[in-house]
């Protein structure tokens, strides 16, 4: 019975609500860790029976553990996803998250890198890819679609060739919720996907429909994606957390501070608020203020 409720519950999460398959793996993760604790601890093997002091009192636990509160934030978003569903599907009369308080998140600055730093790591990616080996061609086109499109890494794991319109000089994007939505490609990243294609296809040698692949020739995931730019970007900053999504916050930041629009920044992004998109306004305030520091005359 159990099992049947949460299968229809994660249903529920990819068709209708539509949610990424990382954030349905992560909800996944969060009820079996509260159904661990439910039996260990008040020995309520049901979901559905339990009450609303135990589900605090796994939040208190949490906290005790020093699990970061963005991680309890997205536990309590589980939880309440789960048992509003539950309510309206019947299964139990009461909500028990009524009463559960998300702990305030500190205020965080998107990161990113200095515009020439990220010019010395795209002209070391040039120079490496002539050698014309498939896996060196690969990486500097990864690096170029990430810092000239701002494509989280989903999406980018998810590009198909059929996606890469050169003839409009655009690509269509699957993004968040499955909405779609088209980027430009400026005339150097057409010229880069047309040399990788011309790589990729001697290396390869046979029809495949993703763009990026790994050394293995298999289709590339999440990890290798994340390592493979994660190793590049230690070369022109020590900065801890970076990985693709820094080039994506690299290329909205220089964006805005080159002139461009915020609306047009959160149409390329694939931001569904102009909130969301704001927080890169946050970054170029603080650098500004660093160059005030710096270059205003003292009396």
């Amino acid at each position: 019975m159990q099992n049947d409720v949460l299968s229809t519950f994660f249903n529920h999460l990819k068709y209708e609500r539509k949610l990424s398959e990382n954030t349905i793996i992560a909800y996944e993760n969060d009820i079996h860790q509260l159904q661990d604790f439910l039996k260990k601890t008040f020995d309520v093997p049901n979901i559905l029976d339990v009450e609303g002091h135990f589900l605090r009192s796994w939040i208190i636990s949490l906290i005790e553990k020093k699990e970061a509160p963005s991680t309890i934030n997205r536990k309590i978003s589980c939880l309440k996803s789960f048992f509003k569903f539950a309510m309206r599907m019947e299964w139990i009369s009461k909500n028990p998250t009524l009463k559960l308080i998300r702990p305030k998140l500190p205020k965080r600055l998107a990161k990113d890198i200095e515009l020439p730093k990220l010019l010395d790591l795209k002209e070391y990616l040039r120079i490496q890819s002539e050698s014309n080996q498939y896996e060196d061609f690969r990486d500097f086109t990864m690096f170029m679609f990430f810092y000239t499109t701002g494509i989280r890494r989903n999406e980018l794991l998810n590009l198909k060739w059929e996606d890469i319109r050169l003839e409009s000089m655009q690509i269509k994007v699957l993004g968040k919720g499955k909405k779609e939505r088209f980027v430009p490609v400026h005339s150097q990243m057409h010229s880069i996907i047309l040399r990788y294609k011309e790589i990729f296809d001697a290396t390869i040698k046979k029809d495949i429909s993703n763009v990026f692949l790994t050394n293995q020739m298999e289709a590339p995931y999440p990890n290798f994606v994340y390592r493979t730019i994660k190793e590049y970007l230690k070369k022109v900053t020590s900065q801890t957390g970076i990985g693709p999504h820094t080039l994506r916050h690299s290329f909205a930041t220089h964006l805005l501070n080159n002139g461009a629009e915020l609306n047009v920044i959160k149409e390329m992004l694939g931001h569904s608020s102009l909130a969301a998109t704001q927080v890169y306004t946050n970054s170029s305030i603080e650098r500004l203020k660093q160059i005030h520091k710096i270059s205003h005359p003292k009396s």
